[in-house]
């Protein structure tokens, strides 16, 4: 009967051989454990009589995966063949889930065949269990030999109608894994109908195919005959057993005393397993602490875990803004045997463990396609496990088992934990690498900023130099207007027997110094004007043009100069301060009319197209020299040699200002010499 061990997590279910005594049962059972187990990793207990002839049973754990979160166990067992432990027997045939009936196909046992059926249906009965609930598999053996007879004849001398029959020969191990697998797949068939599991999604189709997955490396191998087969002894008498009470108190006991020793077997084996994970999770925190990069952390990994498991090949990639890069492989080919033309290629199905979980990735091109010259072979028994930020992995690790030894849970388990001792020295690693990325790109910017900062102070020195250099030269031309005015003010104050005949003469001296006064005045309030932001207003630059030939119309007239202006139209509207518009016209009109001879014509054109407005004035004065011409777009500077000798009155910042307004606006201007006289020439962009 199937047992629930819940604190363990387990299914228990108990499978039986049965037959007639010699018929191959034992050797069924030693076959079954040296094909599935070659290494010894479980225990086959066997209790046995001088003859060598089983006395009671054979014990032997198999575990088949999961269902429903449980763990799958079978117990299988056989029972003694001799008539005289009918007792055994029924004892060993109490509670059983399945049935492997091996009956001898040599024609002289034919009649033992029969005899060993009804003996098995009798006890059956005597346990209260009802032969056609159990799922029951007929094992032809010995079709290995001569006369053997065929599985009709056998099942006829039996008596016995039934579909599930199988051929064998346990000697060499043919059929024995097809046999166990059946009776499985019919065992764990009715378990899931008796329980209503296909309601959770868990149908008999699916655990057959789970099943036959569990033992599909297992089908085609073959066991080792011995050397000799020990010839038939005779049936020993029966020994002093004939208390059987106390024969099933011995049974009873012997039966807990062996899943006791398999239990502790497995606990055993479970924690030297957990001993090793441990260690070997110790070793590699211990090397990932004095690790001082990501490649020797990666390099390190790959080194213990390939000491841990020498099957598996495991293959180490960085990633970064090239990609993904091959870094280390151990164990496996060296040669690179992913290329792009690998069968599969860009669709290798891997298991990709994060945080625990394991779920699979279909499709890997774009990780592949970096990969394809890496040691790689296409295999789906791979695990892919990313190492670092869950979001942006620092690096992978994606590791092979063997063909035959696909990744169990536990191993699951172990590269989860791997990931997560790895992945946070990893992250901090990578953060110590950002750090000291992040400390040279700050040197870099402060030797940058501090170049920066140089250039700043040498042209706040240049600025400062120049402030003093233009409040000298606001002093000196203020101080030569402002003692005139006074000058002839008090001698009008003072000699007024004179005022007749000099008054004409000094009022027009001082009207003349008060015209130059307002002059600079207005040259200092200009430039604290250009400096306001644009106010995004609309401005009609011929009303501005035209208002600055009003102010500037006396001095023109005491010239007797000739103004001829070009413009389109009565208006032109253009965004920028009127403020500046009047200051940039009155300064390069103020140079064209200072510098030109009495009498001669002055230009002026006020143009514009889709793109741009254009403001020039071309006179016929004495030009500048081509060496100057720089030199007049900055502030004068008195005592500077470089400074024109023909500069007129006021602060010679004219043509300053109508750069830094130009610049406001994203224009700009030029300066031609014409022979005679020059030609200014400011540019204004239209914005789309």
């Amino acid at each position: 009967m199937v047992q629930f061990r819940h604190t363990q997590r387990e299914i228990q279910f108990k499978v039986v051989y049965y037959g007639p005594a010699l018929g191959g049962k034992t050797t069924n059972l030693e076959a079954l454990h040296e094909i599935t187990d070659p290494d010894n990793k479980t225990q086959l207990v066997s209790l046995k009589t001088a003859e060598d002839r089983t006395l009671f049973f054979d014990f032997l754990p198999f575990d088949l995966g999961e269902i429903q979160g449980y763990h799958v166990r079978l117990q299988v067992y056989t029972v003694p063949g001799q008539v005289h432990y009918n007792t055994t027997r029924k004892v060993v045939l109490a509670g059983t889930d399945g049935i492997i009936f091996v009956a001898d196909s040599q024609p002289v046992r034919s009649n033992e065949n029969y005899i060993a059926w009804e003996n098995m249906r009798a006890n059956l009965l005597a346990n209260k269990m009802d032969l056609h609930q159990i799922p029951v598999v007929i094992q032809c053996n010995k079709q290995d030999l001569s006369d053997a007879l065929p599985k009709e004849q056998v099942l006829a001398a039996m008596k016995v109608d039934s579909p599930n029959v199988t051929l064998a020969s346990a000697l060499n191990g043919e059929g024995v894994m097809q046999t166990f697998l059946t009776c499985i797949q019919l065992m764990l068939g009715l378990f899931v109908e008796k329980f209503k599991l296909a309601d959770r999604g868990v149908t008999p189709a699916r655990i057959s195919a789970a099943v036959s997955e569990v033992f599909a490396p297992h089908m085609a191998k073959r066991r080792t005959p011995p050397a000799q087969i020990p010839a038939a002894p005779e049936q020993p008498p029966a020994v002093g057993l004939s208390d059987e009470e106390q024969l099933v108190a011995a049974l009873q006991s012997s039966t807990q005393l062996a899943e006791q020793y398999q239990e502790a077997h497995l606990l055993s084996r479970m924690y030297q397993a957990r001993l090793d994970e441990m260690t070997t999770i110790y070793n590699v925190g211990k090397g990932l602490s004095a690790a001082q990069s990501i490649e020797e952390a990666l390099s390190l990994t790959g080194t213990v875990l390939h000491e841990f498991r020498p099957a598996w090949q495991v293959s180490l990639f960085t990633t970064g803004e090239a990609g993904v890069s091959p870094l280390a492989t151990f164990g496996g080919e060296e040669d690179p045997l992913w290329t792009a033309d690998a069968p599969g290629a860009g669709n290798l199905a891997l298991g990709l463990i994060q945080r625990g979980e394991r779920t699979h990735l279909m499709d890997l091109p774009a990780l592949f396609q970096r990969l394809k010259a890496s040691p790689i072979p296409p295999r789906a028994d791979a695990l892919a496990l990313p190492l670092g930020a869950a979001d942006k992995p620092t690096a992978y690790l994606i590791a092979y088992s063997p063909q035959d030894s696909p990744f169990s849970k536990e191993e699951d388990r172990f590269l989860a934990l791997l990931e997560q001792i790895v992945s946070p020295r990893l992250q901090t690693l990578a953060l110590f690498d950002a750090l000291a990325a992040a400390n040279e790109r700050l040197e870099v910017k402060v030797l940058e900023r501090t170049a920066d900062l140089q250039e700043a102070l040498e042209r706040l020195q240049e600025l400062d130099q120049l402030k003093r250099a233009f409040l000298n030269n606001v002093s000196h031309e203020m101080k030569t207007p402002l003692t005139n005015v006074r000058s002839y003010a008090d001698l009008l104050r003072r000699y007024p027997q004179q005022r007749e005949k000099n008054a004409d003469e000094y009022l027009g001296i001082i009207y003349e110094e008060s015209l130059h006064l307002e002059t600079l005045i207005n040259d200092l309030l200009s430039y604290t004007r250009i400096k306001e932001p644009p106010r995004g207003e609309s401005c009609d630059l011929v009303a501005a043009l035209e208002e600055v030939l009003e102010t500037l119309g006396a001095l023109a007239e005491r010239k007797h100069l000739k103004v001829q202006v070009q413009k389109e139209g009565d208006t032109l509207f253009f965004e920028m301060n009127r403020e500046d518009a009047v200051i940039l016209f009155r300064q390069i009109l103020d140079n064209a009319f200072k510098f030109s001879p009495e009498g001669v014509k002055v230009k002026i054109y006020l143009l514009q197209d889709a793109k741009r407005v254009i403001f020039a004035a071309r006179d016929y004065g004495p030009g500048f020299p081509k060496e100057q011409q720089e030199r007049l777009l900055e502030p004068y500077e008195a005592g500077n040699p470089t400074v024109p000798s023909y500069k007129g009155p006021g602060l010679g910042m004219g043509l300053f200002l109508v750069k830094e307004i130009l610049a406001k606006y994203h224009g700009g201007i030029a300066i031609e010499n014409m022979e005679p006289g020059s030609n200014v020439l400011a540019e204004l962009p239209r914005h789309a």
